[in-house]
């Protein structure tokens, strides 16, 4: 059970660094990619970009909590 807690945790966080890195990416690229700015777009890669840190953050809640859960396992075994 905790392996799978672990397994959601890390899936978590990859898939919020691929939103992250996605979304900076057209932050970044913006202005090369037309000769106007979208405001749109840049709104919702900046709203992307919280989004993947929330989801990071959140997911780093759930490892953490995982691990002290192993840690309160391995103490009663002993």
């Amino acid at each position: 059970m905790i392996e799978s807690i672990l397994q959601s945790g890390i899936q978590g966080i990859q898939g919020g660094l691929d939103q992250f890195g996605r979304a900076s990416h057209n932050i970044a690229t913006a202005n090369s990619n037309s000769n106007g700015v979208n405001t749109k777009d840049l709104t919702t890669d900046l709203v992307n970009v919280k989004q993947a840190q929330l989801s990071i953050q959140s997911s780093a809640a759930v490892i953490k909590i995982a691990d002290e859960n192993i840690g309160t396992v391995l103490d009663e075994l002993a």
